[in-house]
């Protein structure tokens, strides 16, 4: 046993009065312990799980949170209430015996228990599916016939494990995976999203979406990628709109794992940046995929010149990709992130030509916030995607050098400049002899803007400009 994992268990049991249970260590934790992981939770089993978590829970000042950590499964994690972060989830035993429990369970890797003695010692290991064998050949198998059918998600599960492991899916396994991949039409969507951002988290993402296209997995949950197949684009473009996405994918990927070699020393402020909400890094990453959702249905042909156009497909897009977003039940912060990122995919692009104003890059910067630095690189993996016949070299070079100095600059001095509070407030202006109301609030973000793009430098000449902008003492505004 990993010495972390018995440390913790003895804290845990040691206080136990009594005989134990027949009481096992099990799934993830004993697949992590054997690969020298170290696990993320602590998943006990044990006959009358309810009542061996609240006789736990009675020997420290701990409380029994029943949940469900996976489908039909109750559990209860027992947490310490003066340390919160300090916990065991506790499942009941199904089946008569620790062997029936085990080959109910999804992948012979998780179905390894270890049994757990009086103070948290280790005792003996029971493979009944030799799991330890698959894990030796990093090898992800189903645990039985019925593994899928049991539970659906266990398909998203599969390529979860296989991502995160750096594992193989067996071929038998596949095959399974593709024949009941329907069966996901029936599992909730929380789960499936969970799963996602999970397989979207790891490094080669792009690997694993094109697995999950070649089962048949990813136009049950995205089922508007199936008009992106086989959608042509212009001879700016060498892909369709979907294989183009996946290249988008799959650049994005590229420029995330080396920041160092785009940004230097603006790349840990980068990866701040990524890390500041749990699920920022995955959806950067689902949004490229689907980021050009709106082109199938914005694509047109003109008359004369016979060029194929996607006329407003960026608004479109947002508009299916907030629909996405509900459908998977992401969080409003959540989905406000990827429309966001959608809605703006072509104004970053257009914002790097040199006769571009000042003022309109602040303003979409204001607008924005951190969440520009992803847009920016968004932007970056899908100029670098356009590599059609009529593409221009000097187009993609030019923005992928204005992204890397405007990054530079944001960290440097623009996210200082917006972040800085108001030269001149609606206080101001009253006392300058200013009536409330809709012209007060565009004049605040004229003066605003000045500000962010230092044609005013202090509040003095805020002021003054608040001023040369009223005509009179009634408040009326040029």
């Amino acid at each position: 046993m990993a010495a972390s994992t018995e440390k913790i268990l003895k804290e845990w049991l040691s206080r136990l009065d009594g005989d134990l249970p027949e009481l096992y260590l099990v799934g993830g934790v004993v697949r992590d312990m054997l690969l020298s992981r170290t696990p993320r939770d602590i998943d006990l089993m044990c006959r009358d799980a309810e009542s061996f978590a609240k006789r736990l829970a009675a020997t420290r000042d701990a409380v029994v949170v029943p949940f469900e950590k996976k489908a039909d499964e109750p559990c209860y994690r027992v947490i310490d209430r003066q340390y919160m972060e300090s916990f065991i989830d506790i499942a009941s035993m199904r089946g008569d015996t620790v062997f029936d429990d085990l080959e109910r369970r999804d992948f012979t890797v998780n179905a390894i228990a270890l049994r757990v003695g009086p103070g948290g010692a280790s005792g003996e290991i029971t493979d009944p599916l030799n799991g330890r064998g698959d894990l030796a050949k990093c090898l992800i198998r189903a645990a039985g016939p019925d593994a899928f059918v049991s539970d659906p998600l266990r398909i998203l599960r599969a390529l979860r494990f296989a991502a995160e492991l750096g594992f193989t899916i067996e071929e038998n396994t596949l095959a399974m995976m593709k024949s009941h991949a329907q069966l996901l039409k029936n599992t909730a969507f929380e789960r499936i999203l969970a799963e996602l951002l999970k397989i979207f988290a790891v490094e080669n993402t792009g690997v694993f979406v094109r697995m999950m296209d070649s089962l048949g997995i990813l136009s049950l949950i995205f089922p508007e990628i199936i008009a992106m197949k086989g959608c042509t684009q212009n001879s700016h473009h060498h892909l369709d709109v979907w294989n183009h996405s996946l290249l988008v994918l799959e650049n994005c990927e590229y420029i995330l794992t080396h920041l160092e070699d785009f940004f230097a020393q603006a790349s840990d402020k980068i990866s701040e940046n990524l890390k500041k909400d749990d699920n920022r890094l995955s959806l950067l990453k689902l949004t490229a995929m689907i980021h050009d959702a709106g082109k199938p249905g914005t694509r047109a042909v003109e008359n004369e010149t016979g060029r194929i156009t996607f006329y407003g497909h960026d608004k479109i897009g947002a508009e299916i990709v907030s629909g996405i977003a509900q459908r998977l039940r992401m969080s409003g912060k959540d989905q406000a992130f990827i429309q966001g990122l959608v809605a703006e995919h072509l104004h970053i692009l257009n914002l790097s030509h040199p006769d571009v104003r000042p003022a309109t890059r602040m303003r979409l910067f204001r607008n924005m916030g951190d969440d520009v630095i992803p847009l920016i690189i968004h932007g970056m993996a899908d100029i670098s995607s356009t590599l059609g016949p009529d593409s221009d070299v000097r187009e993609r070079e030019a923005y992928l050098e204005w992204a890397k100095a405007t990054v530079m600059e944001y960290y440097e001095n623009t996210k200082k400049q917006l972040e800085a509070p108001n030269f001149v407030t609606g206080k101001d202006l009253i006392e300058l002899g200013m009536s409330p109301g809709p012209e007060m609030g565009r004049m605040l973000r004229e003066i605003r803007e000045a500000q962010d793009t230092n044609r005013v430098k202090d509040r003095e000449e805020a002021l003054s400009l608040a001023k040369s902008l009223i005509t009179d003492v009634n408040g009326m505004t040029v």
